[in-house]
C-alpha cells in the first residue's frame, strides 16, 4: 500500500467518523432536548470514545454549529425559494412556504437546539444571529419589491419583516421544533394566512 493510499484511507476514516458523530447528534436531538446532550451520551451511540469526539469538535456547542452548517445549504435554497414569493402567484408562493414548513418538520428540533445553544456560546450566538439577519434581509427585499410593484401600500418593510420572522420563528419552533404533535398542514395554513395578508392583501387563503 502506498503512502498516498494510506493517507487517503485515513482521511476517509476520519470523515466517516465525523459523519457518524454528526448523525448520532442529529438522531439524539430528534428524541431528546439539547440540555441532555453530552459527550458521553453522544459517543455511547457511536461506539467511539470521548477522545475521538475531541479530535473532531471542541465542545458540544461547536458540534451544534457544525450540524447547523451541515443543513445550511438546503436552508439557503429553501429560504431563497420562499423569499421569491413576491414575484410568484399565490399558489407558487404557498409552495415556497410549504418547503420551509417541511424543512422544520425534518430539522425543527435541530433548529431549536441551535437556538438553545446560542444562549450558552458566543460563537453559536453570532452564527444564529447572522442567520436570522439574513432571513430579515431576504424578507425585507421581498416586501419592498411588492411595494414597488404596487401590490401593497408603502410600509416600514424592515420592521414588518423583522416582526413577521419573529412570529414565524417562534411559531415554527413551538409547533415543529418540539414534540407538540401539531399537523404540519395546519402549521402551513397558519403561516400562509399571515404571509398572504402581508404580500397578497385581500387574497388570504388563495392557493390553499
Amino acid at each position: 500500500m502506498t503512502v498516498a493510499t494510506q493517507r487517503t484511507r485515513r482521511r476517509q476514516q476520519r470523515e466517516e467518523t465525523r459523519r457518524q458523530i454528526l448523525d448520532a447528534a442529529q438522531a439524539f436531538l430528534q428524541e431528546r432536548p439539547y440540555r441532555e446532550l453530552s459527550v458521553d451520551a453522544l459517543m455511547g451511540r457511536t461506539g467511539h470514545t470521548r477522545t475521538v469526539f475531541y479530535r473532531h469538535f471542541d465542545d458540544i456547542p461547536s458540534l451544534v454549529l457544525a450540524l447547523m452548517q451541515d443543513v445550511g445549504g438546503e436552508l439557503v435554497e429553501v429560504s431563497q425559494q420562499w423569499a421569491r414569493a413576491d414575484a410568484a402567484t399565490p399558489e407558487e408562493a404557498r409552495k415556497g412556504l410549504a418547503m420551509l414548513v417541511d424543512f422544520h418538520v425534518r430539522y425543527g428540533r435541530l433548529v431549536h437546539a441551535v437556538a438553545e445553544a446560542s444562549h450558552h456560546d458566543d460563537v453559536v450566538e453570532e452564527a444564529y444571529a447572522s442567520m436570522r439577519e439574513w432571513f430579515v434581509t431576504l424578507t425585507t427585499q421581498a416586501i419592498e419589491r411588492r411595494i414597488a410593484q404596487g401590490g401593497i401600500a408603502a410600509l416600514d418593510a424592515p420592521q414588518i419583516a423583522r416582526a413577521l420572522l419573529a412570529m414565524l420563528n417562534g411559531y415554527l419552533d413551538e409547533t415543529l421544533g418540539r414534540d407538540s404533535g401539531t399537523d404540519p398542514e395546519r402549521v402551513l395554513d397558519a403561516v400562509w394566512t399571515i404571509w398572504t395578508r402581508t404580500l397578497f392583501p385581500g387574497r388570504a387563503g388563495a392557493g390553499a
